[in-house]
């Protein structure tokens, strides 16, 4: 059984949410059941389509802040250099792991907070080694890094994943309104299951 306050207020709030979405499945599928044509009225009026392109427009759009950075390669690099030190030294020398568990061992399982740890100070040793090579090139040689720019700066377009959001896809409504009651009947009695379940459980 669950005893920390936290888990019990999300699950209070899931119930509650599952309590709301049962009482209007109930409605709507006695609406289904006895008005399938009021139903229909509304999903008209409800459908209305948005299109995603002019969204898919302002992302497709290229921003290049590469001649920022090579005309001030050399504050960017010193920058960099200093944050990788920073983050070699502290997680290398620095980080209390006993400290960090002693902490946080009431609100994590001891043996996930152990992996989770060792998975942070292992990915923020690579991470700020890779940013130190990276800062001292940009400091000194930014010359270097052209050809791995080159090859990063591979520009993806989001249009054809963008045409697949453009296709609406009705399907479902058209067998709803073929078959409207016997939906009804099936969305009533998975509403009238969910609500008794969820009471019970609440009690």
């Amino acid at each position: 059984m669950l005893t920390d306050p936290f888990y019990i207020f999300l699950w209070r709030d899931l119930a509650i949410f599952l309590l709301i979405f049962a009482l209007f499945g109930a409605v709507l599928a006695l609406l289904l059941i006895f008005k399938p044509r009021f139903v229909e009225r509304l999903n008209l009026v409800a459908n209305r389509w948005v299109s995603t392109r002019h969204i898919f427009r302002w992302l497709d759009r290229s921003i290049s802040i590469e001649r920022w950075f090579h005309q001030h390669h050399r504050a960017t690099g010193i920058v960099t250099v200093l944050g990788a030190s920073y983050m070699l030294i502290y997680f290398g020398f620095l980080f209390d792991k006993a400290y960090t568990l002693q902490r946080w061992s009431g609100r994590f399982p001891a043996k996930l907070l152990d992996g989770l740890l060792d998975a942070l100070v292992l990915a923020s040793l690579i991470g700020g080694a890779v940013a130190l090579l990276v800062g001292l090139f940009l400091w000194l040689r930014p010359s270097l890094l052209r050809g791995t720019e080159e090859e990063a700066n591979q520009w993806v377009s989001s249009r054809r994943a963008a045409k697949v959001l453009e296709v609406p896809h009705g399907q479902v409504e058209l067998f709803v309104a073929r078959h409207a009651q016997r939906v009804g009947w099936l969305l009533l009695l998975g509403s009238v299951y969910l609500f008794f379940a969820v009471s019970r459980l609440l009690v």
